[in-house]
């Protein structure tokens, strides 16, 4: 059996159980099908999840009564994180957990409030916190393409040097300027210093501000080009083996990646590839059901409301996400027609990438409000009425 994706929709149990089998089982399909193969999983394994924001109703977009445990739409669940560990030890592996976080409270708050602490304690896994306090702690690594030269050099945490395998532990979460937040953007928590991380979105955040149609156009493509080339930089530029997992058990919909205006949705889901984060990603779009076809057609109603009849150039570009489009050109796996091995309670199977909607347990995902404005075109000189200005509020 070969397949490019396997994506694991079982049922059963409480959330933390779902999370710990369903991530576990994709694992193991990855192995079985011998892509793990040549993978040194005896050594030391860096497990990096995505803890956007900690579960902390003071902070603005903080969680709302109801997203306050660990199972929530912003944080991979820690239960994968322990299924994540676990995987590793049965290879004789040292996992460790790695990530880096300027919220209040910190990477070792987020770790304490999301469980991990306890969950992993007394088991041998380290938590480590990738952020970096001076040049000394950091090194440099260069992507293989550049398009975006205010990034042509990329500094992470020296803890990169030391690792065998990567372990990508992704949430799967609609994203309110990058349209998809999965394992290809995960990487940029690892941007180093910290203060670049806001550097790359180019102030083109409508969480935080008014922005133009244009000027978001323009935020998404320069945003799109530095993550890419931040993950790019990394698993080249040290030769990393990556596993790539996204995720959904609980996931993020709408003007994520923050708790709020962003809503739950349970869906039960993980996906896993192998040293292919763009293909997971893009598996992850066809499963929330933003296709190339979807978001296509929805670009030309939106540019049609405006009063802008489209080309079918301009139409593409809305079609092809951008940042797929960059790392599909960098190397980095097929954005489509991949083949998915879709695990759920009713069969197991081989499916085209395009019936992956069929997974869902709903409509197709909310669009961010950028989409919804048409801002998601790397075209940004040509978007229509660019100096139309929208904001995303969060609800009270």
């Amino acid at each position: 059996m070969k397949f490019d994706v396997v994506a694991v929709g079982l049922d059963g149990g409480m959330p933390g159980e779902i999370a710990y089998g369903n991530t576990l089982q994709a694992l193991q399909a990855l192995e079985q099908d011998g892509q793990l193969d040549g993978m040194k999983l005896s050594g030391t394994v860096m497990i990096k999840p995505n803890f956007t924001q900690p579960p902390n109703p003071s902070l603005k977009f903080g969680p709302r009564e109801s997203d306050l445990t660990v199972h929530n739409h912003v944080c991979t669940d820690p239960f994968a994180i322990k299924a994540a560990c676990d995987f590793v030890f049965g290879h004789g592996g040292k996992p460790l957990v790695a990530e880096g976080t300027k919220w209040p409270g910190g990477t070792r708050g987020v770790f304490m409030q999301m469980g991990c602490e306890s969950l992993l304690e007394g088991t041998g896994t380290a938590l480590v916190d990738t952020i970096t306090d001076c040049a000394a702690q950091r090194a440099t690594v260069t992507p293989s393409r550049v398009w975006n030269v205010d990034f042509a050099e990329i500094e992470v945490s020296r803890i990169f040097e030391g690792i065998d395998v990567l372990l990508n532990l992704a949430k799967l979460k609609t994203h309110s300027n990058a349209l998809v937040s999965g394992a290809m953007k995960n990487l940029y928590g690892a941007l180093e210093p910290a203060h670049r991380r806001a550097e790359g979105h180019y102030c083109a955040d409508p969480l935080w501000a008014p922005i133009s149609r244009g000027k978001m156009a323009e935020g998404y493509r320069r945003l799109s080009e530095t993550f890419v080339q931040v993950h790019d930089a990394i698993v080249k530029g040290f030769g990393i083996d990556e596993i790539c997992v996204v995720e959904g058990i609980v996931a993020g919909e709408g003007d994520g990646p923050l708790y709020r205006p962003a809503e739950p949705r349970r869906e039960n889901v993980v996906l896993a590839s192998a040293n292919s984060p763009a293909t997971v990603d893009a598996a992850e779009s066809y499963y929330i059901g933003f296709s190339p076809e979807f978001l296509r057609g929805f670009a030309e109603y939106a540019l049609h409301e405006a009063g802008y009849v489209a080309d079918e150039a301009f139409l593409d570009s809305y079609a092809d996400q951008y940042f797929l489009k960059l790392a599909r050109a960098a190397g980095l796996g097929k954005t489509r027609d991949f083949s998915v091995y879709a695990i759920t309670p009713r069969a197991s199977e081989i499916i085209p990438c395009d019936m992956l909607g069929l997974l869902r347990r709903g409509d197709v995902f909310a669009l961010p409000t950028f989409v919804r404005y048409a801002a998601n075109t790397p075209l940004y000189e040509r978007v229509p009425d660019a100096g139309f200005e929208f904001r995303v509020e969060a609800p009270a």
